[in-house]
């Protein structure tokens, strides 16, 4: 049976083509004005869910590379630029100490080289505040912070814990009985107060002028700390099994005994963990939780948290009898991670008391416990420890030099640490927060605490990769670069002040009055002339000491310089590929999302031809009536 077909249903779907053949041309109208090839999810989801995959990788590839890498890349470029200006001026340094070591000095070459000297002293470290874009590039994470001070502040105060290595134990020369002559009123000099060269061992501090009460009651003490690994363990385990102490086997009572005293750590089946420490004051109780927190905690005993996570117990009435002149130690450490194993040596702990100098009375020039010739007042035991407190030394006897020259890192940290407080720091002296463990005193209502740690930068310049931007200023120079500048000025000072004394003295002994004068000049003379050989000596000494340690000074930062330069490089490799990246996702967006414009307007054309031809049949077939077909 056939189907009845109307006017109406004819023209109905005549209009239903036209409307879609213009349907059509507005789609490639719209792709001809905007070049894309959707305008909305719904036309293409497939496509517009690639297209929005591809933006997100673009746009990341577009961070790393338009932002972060020439972000990193400067901060890499100032770093480089201000440790390659202190190297130079190190570089100078040595280049000073091989020159005066390798030729005759005259008194005008000594002159140049002090005037030389104390210019390099002022622009050392003159570069080390270099930041980039008002961040501190050398201070790690105290980005708004200086590495050294900018001016003198007289009213900056700290209390500075400053580790000390075995190495630091260093003979230091100095010249006793020095002259101390008076052109207008001679005096014959006696063999026996000529001058002398001496020799002290010596730990010099980073800073100069400590704070010191001459005037305290008791007097003032300070206390030298240090550290040994034990090592006469006796390990037991219960139950009786191989397992080594603090192993974390649940239910297994690890215990370690040292010399009566006990510590002993039990691993719950829960995962808690319980910590014993027995002494012969008695027994402290740690209970600590799964995340390694202690929850109980009885006893005086110290519990600390340290910055990588873990735990650090130090017991009380330890009885250790290893320490410097066989004393006994103060406390013992242990350092357990959140799950109870222990790392590392157990430790233990001592405190050598440290007395300063006194101010000698009647001398304005004196040292805090050197007196106006130079020399060191009072004569030193073995076992004795004096703080020099205004040259920033500590000055020790022989055999507790030794013994500490001899001390080892302990659990990879340096064995000794002093702990003093300095008000007043010269500009350009480093700020103690960069260097070491320390307390900002200067305003005494808003103690500021800092603990030295290192502090990476790292910026993410490719997918899950970053690259350190920084150097921290510890790690490429210190204090010593400046403090061994201004000794070797102080030994040139010396060196021409004595030939000045000298040559006066030798004008005035021509004009001699008497024979009796002459002997008396002479004898002077000869007591100037011994201070200046040992002055000249300890000096040619000061210029080969001086290069080695620039040298190794040198070895440091150039390092660093080379990381820096490596760093750089590998970052201009990463460059090179996320631009090669950024260009490939750009192609691979626009070929998913663009669409040819030549490719367009063939279509385009195609659709207006289709839509005319629509028109064209729809006006003839509506100009046909019924009546036409009877």
């Amino acid at each position: 049976m056939g189907m009845r077909v109307t006017n109406t249903m004819v023209t109905k779907n005549a209009m239903s083509n036209i409307n879609s053949n213009k349907s059509s041309m507005s789609s490639l109208n719209t792709q001809m004005t905007t070049q894309k090839k959707i305008s909305r999810p719904s036309e293409d989801p497939v496509t517009a869910i690639r297209s929005l995959r591809l933006r997100n990788s673009l746009n990341e590839i577009c961070q790393y590379n338009d932002r972060n890498i020439p972000d990193a890349n400067n901060w890499l470029e100032v770093t480089n630029d201000a440790l390659t200006n202190i190297r130079d001026v190190m570089q100078t340094m040595y280049e000073k100490c091989e020159q005066a070591a390798n030729g005759d000095n005259t008194t005008e070459d000594r002159r140049i080289l002090l005037t030389e000297l104390k210019n390099l002293s002022t622009q050392i470290y003159a570069e080390a505040n270099s930041d980039y874009a008002g961040r501190t590039v050398l201070s790690g994470y105290y980005t708004d912070m200086d590495v050294v001070f900018e001016k003198a502040d007289d009213d900056a105060s700290y209390t500075i814990t400053e580790t000390l290595s075995a190495s630091d134990v260093t003979k230091m020369t100095y010249i006793s009985q020095k002259t101390n002559i008076d052109i207008n009123n001679i005096k014959p000099v006696n063999t026996s107060d000529m001058p002398q060269e001496n020799e002290i061992y010596r730990m010099r501090l980073g800073y100069d002028g400590l704070d010191f009460d001459k005037n305290a009651h008791p007097a003032q003490t300070f206390k030298l700390n240090y550290s040994k690994a034990v090592d006469t363990l006796a390990v037991k385990t219960t139950p009786g099994n191989e397992s080594v102490i603090n192993n974390g086997i649940r239910g297994v009572k690890n215990e370690t005994e040292i010399n009566g005293t006990k510590i002993s750590i039990t691993n719950n089946e829960d995962d808690t963990k319980v910590v014993e420490v027995t002494t012969a004051s008695g027994t402290n109780k740690y209970e600590i939780d799964k995340t390694g927190r202690v929850t109980t905690k009885s006893g005086a005993n110290e519990v600390k948290y340290l910055n990588n996570g873990n735990i650090m117990i130090t017991t009380a009435d330890a009885s250790y009898s290893k320490g410097l002149e066989g004393e006994k130690n103060s406390s013992f450490s242990i350092e357990l991670t959140p799950a109870c194993k222990q790392i590392g040596s157990v430790v233990a702990n001592y405190e050598k008391e440290v007395t300063p100098f006194t101010i000698t009375d009647g001398e304005d020039q004196a040292y805090m416990g050197v007196a106006a010739d130079g020399s060191y007042t009072e004569k030193l035991g073995d076992y004795e420890i004096r703080l020099v407190a205004e040259t920033g030394e500590l000055i020790m006897g022989d055999k507790i030099a030794n013994e500490l020259g001899a001390l080892g890192a302990v659990n990879g940290k340096e064995p000794m640490s002093f702990t003093y407080d300095k008000t007043g720091f010269q500009r350009y002296e480093l700020k103690p927060e960069q260097y070491f463990d320390c307390v900002n005193q200067t305003d005494p209502n808003n103690p500021i605490t800092h603990v030295k740690e290192s502090s990476d930068i790292n910026y993410a310049v490719s997918f899950n990769q970053e690259i350190k931007v920084n150097v921290e200023a510890s790690d490429a120079f210190d204090q010593a670069a400046n403090r061994d500048i201004s000794e070797l000025i102080d030994m040139v000072s010396h060196s021409l002040d004595i030939e000045d004394k000298l040559s006066k003295l030798k004008a005035a002994a021509e004009n001699a009055a008497t024979s009796k004068d002459k002997i008396t000049y002479d004898s002077m003379i000869e007591a100037v002339q011994r201070e200046l050989d040992i002055a000249n000596e300890k000096l040619e000494s000061a210029y080969e000491k001086g290069m080695t340690n620039f040298q190794n000074y040198l070895n440091k930062i150039n390092t660093q310089i080379t990381d820096v330069g490596a760093r750089q490089n590998r970052l201009d490799v990463i460059n090179n590929r996320m631009t090669e990246q950024k260009a490939n996702f750009q192609e691979l967006k626009s070929s998913n999302e663009d669409k040819d414009l030549e490719e367009i307007m063939i279509e385009y054309q195609a659709a207006l031809t289709a839509y005319q031809a629509s028109l064209t049949a729809t006006s003839k077939l509506s100009q046909n009536t019924l009546l036409n077909f009877l």
